[in-house]
């Protein structure tokens, strides 16, 4: 299936050459609470990944009473066994708002949903940026506001052995 038209779609019906996964925030007690609370200055592992493989999308759902957490919250992302984070931002930063406002908004690549327009509150975020890494991935977040914050996360590995020329991505704060 080529053409124009079809642009990247067209793909679709093609079969892939990797096993996709999962890996996402859920109860450990077995009911209905997915949300991970992350404690006032404490650093949480959101996925520890063995294995080559290409993170496709990593989602957030947060909701904190603190109104600065876009800035306050950072994001780490180490590949491969390294000691420092390739990846360390701020959460708003990483996933395209930088000024700390929740809105509504959509690129190819990010995009943020709410149901209100304000400075802090509630956020679903997406990230669809491939990020591929050779031997391991592990994703953190760190809490430095005063309150907790509930944390319903989610990202797609997908286990492949065709990324060794893949650089993995690095984007210091």
């Amino acid at each position: 299936m080529e053409g124009i038209a079809l642009g990247s779609l067209g793909d679709l019906v093609n079969f892939k050459p990797f096993k996709a996964k999962r890996v996402a925030s859920w109860d450990v007690s077995g009911r209905n609470r997915d949300a991970w609370p992350i404690e006032p200055g404490e650093k949480k592992v959101l996925a520890d990944i063995k294995g080559p493989g290409i993170i496709s999308h990593i989602w957030f759902t947060i909701a904190c009473e603190d109104k600065h957490y876009l800035r306050k919250l950072v994001l780490r992302c180490y590949w491969d066994g390294e000691e420092d984070p390739s990846v360390e931002t701020p959460v708003g930063d990483f996933f395209g708002v930088g000024h700390g406002w929740v809105a509504n908004f959509q690129c190819c690549a990010l995009n943020m949903s709410t149901s209100k327009k304000q400075f802090g509150g509630h956020a679903a975020m997406n990230c669809f940026f491939p990020m591929p890494f050779k031997k391991s991935a592990r994703i953190e977040i760190e809490n430095p506001c005063e309150v907790p914050v509930p944390c319903r996360d989610g990202g797609q590995p997908s286990p492949s052995t065709n990324i060794m020329s893949s650089p993995s991505p690095h984007q210091p704060w």
